[in-house]
């Protein structure tokens, strides 16, 4: 990776978010403002077997199983814009955006349903596995989820397409079950849930350059979605709400495994700076959404709609840069530069080193991709 732009600076930042939740059961998106504490269980009227969310600035993209589309919502006034259609019995699973893209798993085609949110239409398919489910998005690659569950979870694999040309580069062995994955720290990181009986959940940790599977988590219990919370610990959620589950991200070791979850269960996880929720219930019964600390202190508790299925969370972040350093006034280099993994940032200023004093990293897009305090020694290591 190389280096292209650094910023030292001063920086207050301002956090208000929102949090919005597909209710299959009550087929209504819930909205929940932290800041006031209000929550609109009828914020948006949702299709049939509603299953998955996914955020952008401005709208939400509802995955809508049985109607076989995708609902787009202003995620201001709750209004529905349009459905995209994803074809005909594709009984989309999961989403992911990336640019003006958006990528489906349909579930019965066996196919990842490539959909430009400009014109609405699908420019593109291409055939994975069996019963594609989650995706995940890492250097320029999309990761899917071959959950075969048609086949009793037998032979599943990780399908792995280039998003330049949209081909398959490689398949992947995996755990049975791989329904949901995320990228964090460099690594794929994929909850392979088990069969539901006499196989238990595990996590597979996938080398994106490499592309073969380097780990593998003996979890427990029936693992269903993971995130990545503040602190580098990975939380899971479990499929029948009975716990949490939980290991360290940088070393792999276990936190909370099927013999110590953490209570109250929940089915669905998502994590957001120095917070993390859980989102879980009874069948027939309105779910609760918590929200916790990074030290797993409960700070609230809301009530959504039946049968929850997905929890996202929309961030608007406010950043003070008045105390931005002129940069031409700073030595700064690193070297090697590109690098892999790591890279010594190195810097001289007249400017007095505070406790708030930060290089701040971004990439091509402009997307911030890394923040690095400054010590005395005027030195940091960069791994990514």
């Amino acid at each position: 990776m190389r280096i292209f732009l650094f910023m030292l600076s001063f920086i207050n930042i301002l956090w208000a978010t929102e949090i919005f939740v597909v209710n299959s059961g009550s087929e209504t998106l819930t909205k929940i403002d932290l800041e006031t504490g209000e929550v609109n269980n009828a914020f948006c009227s949702l299709g049939s077997a509603a299953n998955r969310i996914a955020l952008t600035e401005d709208f939400g993209y509802v995955i809508n199983s049985t109607d076989n589309n995708l609902q787009k919502i202003d995620l201001e006034t709750g209004e529905t814009i349009s459905y995209i259609y994803t074809g005909s019995s594709t009984n989309p699973y999961d989403l992911i955006i990336d640019g003006n893209f958006c990528y489906v798993s349909a579930a019965i085609t066996n196919q990842i349903v490539k959909i430009d949110l400009n014109s609405e239409e699908i420019v593109d398919q291409l055939t994975v596995g069996n019963n594609p489910a989650g995706l995940a998005i890492l250097n320029n690659k999309l990761f899917v989820g071959n959950t075969n569950y048609m086949g009793n979870y037998q032979n599943c694999t990780i399908s792995v397409i280039d998003l330049f040309d949209f081909t398959l580069l490689e398949t992947i062995s995996v755990e049975p079950n791989p329904q949901f994955l995320i990228a964090h720290n460099g690594k794929i990181h994929v909850s392979c849930g088990g069969n539901w009986s006499s196989i238990s959940g595990k996590v597979c940790i996938i080398d994106p350059d490499e592309l073969v599977v380097e780990e593998i988590l003996e979890i427990g219990g029936i693992t269903s979605n993971l995130t990545a919370a503040g602190n580098d610990i990975i939380y899971l959620g479990d499929g029948l709400n009975s716990g949490i589950y939980a290991y360290d991200a940088l070393n792999y070791e276990l936190i909370y495994n099927s013999a110590n979850p953490f209570l109250p269960g929940a089915a669905v996880v998502t994590a957001a700076d120095e917070y993390f929720f859980t989102l879980g219930g009874v069948w027939g019964q309105n779910f609760l959404v918590r929200q916790y600390d990074l030290n797993e202190n409960l700070l609230a508790e809301y009530t959504v709609g039946l049968y929850a299925t997905d929890i996202k969370i929309s961030s608007e972040t406010t950043e003070s840069w008045e105390n931005v350093i002129d940069l031409n006034t700073v030595k700064l280099n690193n070297f090697p530069n590109p690098f892999n993994p790591s890279t010594t940032i190195s810097f001289s200023l007249t400017t007095e080193i505070t406790e708030s004093t930060e290089i701040v990293i971004y990439n091509l897009k402009g997307q911030k991709i890394r923040t690095l305090p400054v010590t005395l020694s005027g030195v940091e290591e960069l791994r990514m």
